[in-house]
């Protein structure tokens, strides 16, 4: 399997002891995955990746510089887009749908009634004032199966059409939103819950695929960290 992921480094970096236990589930639960790293000019390649790809784009304007980066690494071949705070827990089945032969988006599953906070990151968003995060942004870019770079490039040229924040921040959850409501039958969905669940919502009936810290380890915990790094170790024994 081929798995794409985006690093940079910068002075506000996530925790690189996160990356790592990204890179190492990836290794673990795959063990002859195909694992890309996607950087800018300046960044430096992590331990145990073999393949960067740089782009030499604007990494201030952080969305757009992840869409045009997968477009530009042109790859013709089935991947899965996720970001780097996510760990892998156990294997896809075999008849998964990300497995078939349309693209595949995350629909988010939590939080749907929670209103959108329409101030960020010193930005504005008040076109989104009062509207529920399920309503404005259904879709969650931390995770994508493409099968090829074209469905970046149509993000990327898509993205330009917005107004210059949505560069920074967003602006891949409004393109989601906007091309699945255009052609829904051009996609498949999965679930956050599964594909990309928060640690605080995990349910053990039914283990997620993968979680997502979404860049903070704290409110885990170190024993949750040991827990996962033990739980792997495990995984990779058997």
């Amino acid at each position: 399997m081929i798995f794409i992921f985006l690093h940079i480094s910068n002075d506000n970096n996530r925790n690189l002891d996160l990356i790592q236990l990204f890179i190492s589930s990836i290794f673990t639960i795959y063990k002859d995955a195909r694992l890309v790293q996607v950087s800018d000019k300046k960044t430096p390649k992590l331990e145990r990746i073999d393949e960067i790809f740089r782009y030499d784009g604007d990494p201030s304007n952080i969305i757009q510089f992840r869409n045009e980066a997968y477009a530009n690494l042109k790859l013709i071949k089935p991947a899965i887009y996720l970001d780097s705070d996510m760990v892998l827990l156990k294997p896809f089945e075999k008849n998964d749908i990300i497995f078939k032969k349309k693209d595949v988006l995350l629909k988010r599953s939590f939080d749907t009634d929670k209103i959108f906070n329409e101030e960020y990151k010193n930005l504005n968003f008040s076109e989104y004032k009062n509207m529920s995060l399920g309503e404005a942004f259904p879709f969650i870019g931390c995770f994508v199966k493409s099968n090829s770079y074209l469905l970046w490039d149509e993000i990327s040229k898509e993205s330009l059409k917005l107004h210059n924040k949505y560069l920074k921040w967003y602006g891949d959850q409004v393109v989601l939103r906007n091309l699945y409501e255009k052609n829904n039958q051009n996609y498949s969905l999965v679930h956050e819950s599964l594909y990309a669940c928060p640690p605080q919502y995990i349910n053990k009936k039914k283990f997620p695929y993968i979680i997502h810290f979404k860049g903070n380890l704290k409110n885990f915990g170190s024993n949750g960290i040991n827990m996962i790094k033990n739980y792997l170790d495990v995984y990779k024994k058997n």
